[in-house]
């Protein structure tokens, strides 16, 4: 068959010709049924989409800024009577809202799906939804086909990467899937499961060592683990560290493994496997909001030790091996205020962490949405969509457009690339690697900050808040 895979954007996406990581979803998918015709459009790197060209199915994916738009190509195709499917979490979430516009939704990981989802299309008995999950899905009088398990990641295929015109920066892959912290506004636990599932080692490691780029993003939730899976991360980065070409990659991770000796170890191995810059997300240092959210428990917090103490002792272990730290922050609880947006932006200055602050909205299929649904507190016309006791939305994105400026001013650019500048000289003597290592990082870290910049600061204009609804 024909299949024309989307991967949607919206016009305002911070990411949109500023996105260095290759997306996965999309490539894995075709790699899954790879005996087809497949032809990816990919609407963050400005693809365009030939309406009128005869395919067989649509296959179309969305980040939560994109769905809209996503359901308007979605209804395009379908006045043309192309077959479509929607899939992807925020589809995952709203699933029937989804179905307004599909042919079929794809509920959940898609890589068992697929499969049987193309062989119901060659038959002419497509389903209305294709589930993945644990959870019996209510499918309110639709036709339905359900696996009750997640994606089973041995044997795994290979993504088709060669499916993307734009060559990126950063190759993608994963180990792990599945998030035990359950924070309230996050969907990751709903969507890839509170346990844990892990892709074999070797499986992992084959795929790396054969990566063109000389960067790669691990995808994973958390790359350094949590106790009781620690021991598959030292593992994966001691193999990874043998390799006889060295990557330098990237990933999110918390501050839990700092705070234990075990978990210390996962992340030097990690330091030495080519870990060059860690997304950490801090979400807040309010503790209120800490233990409200769930956050609490990735902090790392020592009971004998209050709550930012904890969190800089860690943040400075991080750095002290070289390892580049941004601070991910969601500002937006009821216990929030103005003044918070400018006390996390200290906060970050004082640690020498590089701050990406957003503003907290509630996602669909997640814990906070729904207590605020329940409390009269969410509004989706909105620009944010929760209702705050006492922060407006202008008031939220001016401040948010203040502390960005002075976040990504080329002064604190600079302190911030000499600070790192000096942890990778530390790093070098210590390791005996040359000196061009260190000059490398150092440029690394001043374009990335560049970069991060171009992203926070479309995000802080107002359009984006819109996002298309």
């Amino acid at each position: 068959m024909k299949i024309k895979l989307i991967l949607a954007a919206s016009e305002f996406d911070p990411l949109k010709k500023n996105e260095p990581f290759m997306p996965l979803s999309l490539p894995l998918i075709a790699a899954t049924v790879p005996d087809h015709d497949y032809t990816l459009i990919n609407m963050l790197a400005n693809d365009k989409i030939n309406f009128d060209e005869p395919v067989d199915l649509v296959g179309i994916s969305s980040r939560i800024t994109a769905e809209k738009k996503a359901y308007q190509i979605a209804d395009e195709f379908r006045k043309r009577k192309v077959k479509v499917v929607l899939g992807g979490p925020q589809m995952s979430a709203m699933p029937f809202r989804a179905k307004e516009h599909a042919d079929s939704v794809v509920v959940g990981e898609g890589e068992e799906l697929w499969p049987v989802l193309l062989k119901d299309l060659k038959n002419n008995k497509l389903k209305d939804f294709y589930v993945s999950s644990p959870n019996k899905f209510d499918a309110k009088y639709h036709s339905v086909f359900q696996i009750y398990n997640y994606a089973n990641l041995k044997n795994i295929p290979i993504a088709s990467r060669s499916l993307f015109k734009k060559k990126y920066m950063f190759d993608t892959v994963f180990a792990v899937r599945g998030c035990s912290i359950d924070c309230d506004f996050c969907s990751v636990s709903s969507f890839f499961g509170k346990k844990a599932r892990f892709r074999p080692i070797d499986e992992v490691v084959k795929e790396i060592s054969g990566f063109k780029s000389f960067f790669y993003y691990l995808l994973d939730d958390n790359v350094f683990g949590r106790p009781a899976f620690y021991d598959y991360y030292i593992e994966l980065y001691e193999k990874l560290a043998k390799l006889k070409k060295i990557r330098y990659w990237t990933g999110q991770a918390t501050l839990e493994a700092a705070s234990t000796q075990k978990g210390r170890e996962v992340i030097k191995k990690a330091a030495k496997a080519g870990l060059i810059y860690a997304a950490i997300g801090m979400e807040s240092i309010n503790p209120i909001v800490q233990k409200k959210s769930g956050i609490i428990n990735k902090m790392g917090v020592h009971k004998s030790k209050d709550l930012v103490t904890s969190m800089k002792e860690n943040i400075k272990f991080i750095q002290s091996l070289g390892i580049i730290v941004t601070g991910w922050f969601t500002i937006g609880y009821e216990e929030d205020e103005i003044d918070t947006f400018y006390k996390t932006l200290e906060f970050c200055r004082e640690n020498n962490v590089i701050p990406i602050i957003s503003a907290l909205e509630a996602l669909n299929g997640t814990r906070l949405y729904d207590r605020l649904l329940k409390e009269g507190k969410i509004d989706d016309n909105k620009k944010i969509n929760i209702i705050h006791p006492n922060m407006t939305d202008d008031k939220i994105i001016k401040a948010l457009k203040d502390i960005t400026k002075k976040a990504f001013s080329l002064k604190s650019i600079i302190r911030n690339t000499f600070f790192y500048s000096r942890k990778f000289k530390k790093n070098h003597r210590s390791t005996g690697k040359n000196i061009q290592e260190k000059i490398f990082k150092t440029i690394f870290t001043f374009i990335l900050q560049k970069k991060l910049k171009v992203g926070v600061i479309s995000y802080a204009n107002d359009e984006t808040f819109l996002n298309e609804k």
